[in-house]
């Protein structure tokens, strides 16, 4: 058995480890509401240091990145898959809510680490995710009790894999949208227009450096 199997099967031995002490997909999310929530109160708590203040943003974005790739790519489908049309309307609205977010943490996370906004733009964050929770923990947790019953055990011990290869930064689980294409930065294509642009420049340079060797043998044979 080479290396790279080596740490396949103890990866995997991990994760069967975690899923055997996973929560239940509730319990699970609803972690996470309160880990997002403390985090909150710690970067907006004005007596926190800058450093600490800095590192409660990373991990708060990072997290509900996580966390909301997560319910779409997981939790979602199968509430989706199990219940009727209260639920495909729950699942639809919730989506909705995260993209609102997901377009809030894209344009914190752009901002420069002084800007005046920041504080501003993380509160009315916080008040979207509040607003979500709330829905999340009092409609949602009650259709997903009732259509998915005993397999909420088996979807937690799913989604808690997932958060353990996001958190390793496997599968490009961070970045993941809910139609499973990723959102990583792709290098532009070159356009037939550059490449003929290109091919000109090339030969433009050729000639240049031909006609520059021409004059440097005509002054030799003088």
């Amino acid at each position: 058995m080479n290396i790279r199997e080596t740490m396949g099967r103890m990866l995997r031995q991990h994760d069967d480890k975690d899923a055997q002490a996973a929560p239940d997909a509730l319990t699970l999310i609803k972690s996470d509401h309160e880990e997002a929530k403390a985090l909150f109160a710690r970067f907006l708590d004005s007596s926190t240091p800058s450093a600490q203040r800095r590192s409660a943003l990373t991990q708060v974005l990072d997290a509900l990145t996580i966390h909301t790739n997560m319910e779409e790519q997981i939790f979602y489908p199968a509430l989706r898959k199990a219940g009727g049309s209260e639920e495909k309307k729950s699942v639809l609205e919730a989506v909705e809510e995260h993209a609102s977010a997901k377009d809030l943490i894209a344009k914190i996370r752009a901002l420069p680490p002084r800007d005046e906004t920041l504080t501003a733009k993380v509160t009315v964050l916080k008040e979207l995710i509040e607003h979500h929770v709330e829905e999340e923990e009092s409609q949602v947790f009650s259709e997903a009790r009732r259509v998915l019953g005993n397999k909420l055990e088996a979807l937690g011990a799913e989604m808690q894999r997932f958060k353990d290869r996001a958190k390793r930064g496997e599968n490009n689980a961070r970045t993941k949208t809910t139609t499973g294409k990723s959102s990583d930065t792709v290098a532009p294509r070159t356009t037939s227009r550059g490449k003929t642009s290109a091919k000109k420049r090339t030969a433009t340079t050729a000639k240049k450096r031909t006609a520059a060797t021409a004059r440097g043998r005509k002054k030799t044979r003088r």
